[in-house]
């Protein structure tokens, strides 16, 4: 164990030019010289009494040694660097980075913020607003909120919430109409169509009207906040989701045009790693 320790800078070495396949490319990563790399690779090849690449006058490849090799560092220094990101992580737990959406930010968390930094003023959040699923095991993200269904491997996760569509209008919409409006009533209305949450087909076979009193509408929004802000301009009436309209609803900037609501088989999730709930 101490004798192959002695060779970790060499390991090193050989795996960084097994990887961009360059002796150079290794030098720069590792800030050294082209010459200290070439020393380190030749001195790991005495040590093991085997040739590891082939040079090439484009750079090098790996020889069959070289790539049985390269198959144990590869994981190796990926593990490394894994153990070193996570005791860095719970080193500095006062700052805590939260993987969300968009939509879910602007409508939903960041209104809760003031609250929770009365609550919590030693604790620092960064929020990483991205509507791809964060990577665990590649980032430092410390929680993420979900909106979908659980399938997330050994990932701890815990509902907040189911969802539902509701029917939700400006006020300038529909003015004095009374409410809750009738289901013809708010078809003839202008509606602004969620191109991940399709539910006007189903808003329409739930309340009894037939799916060709669904006009098409030729916007469609894929941001659900985007959405909401078009619905809160008084260009339509959204089928949004309860939990994003809510403050909206709250502050008057939306009122509910009926009573229906069309519920979700997706829900919204807390999700971290094992252990850290």
């Amino acid at each position: 164990m101490i004798e192959n320790l002695r060779h970790l800078r060499a390991l090193q070495a050989f795996d960084e030019t097994a990887t961009h396949s360059s002796l150079t490319k290794a030098a720069d990563v590792l800030n050294v010289t082209h010459g200290a790399i070439s020393r380190q690779i030749k001195l790991l090849e005495l040590h093991l009494g085997a040739v590891l690449f082939h040079r090439r006058p484009n750079g090098v490849e790996l020889t069959k040694a070289g790539e049985r090799l390269y198959q144990s560092t590869r994981g190796a220094f990926s593990a490394l660097q894994l153990g070193v990101s996570e005791v860095k992580r719970i080193r500095h737990r006062q700052s805590i980075t939260v993987s969300l959406s968009t939509s879910l930010a602007l409508k939903w968390l960041v209104p809760l913020l003031s609250s929770f930094q009365q609550e919590h003023p030693g604790i620092a959040l960064l929020l990483d607003t991205n509507d791809a699923y964060a990577d665990f095991d590649r980032s430092e993200v410390d929680i993420a909120l979900r909106f979908g269904k659980p399938g997330w491997g050994e990932l701890y996760h815990e509902q907040i919430k189911q969802e539902e569509l509701i029917v939700v209008a400006a006020p300038s919409l529909v003015e004095k109409q009374r409410r809750p409006m009738h289901a013809e009533e708010v078809a003839d209305l202008p509606l602004l169509h969620d191109a991940f949450n399709v539910g006007w087909e189903s808003w329409a076979a739930q309340v009894g009207l037939s799916p060709e009193r669904i006009k098409s509408q030729s916007v469609k929004y894929v941001d659900s906040a985007v959405l909401l802000e078009a619905a809160i301009d008084g260009q339509g009436v959204a089928l949004a989701r309860n939990l994003l309209a809510a403050r909206d609803l709250e502050l008057g900037r939306l009122i509910r045009l009926d009573d229906s609501s069309v519920p979700l088989d997706r829900g919204l999730y807390f999700v971290c790693r094992p252990g850290d709930q």
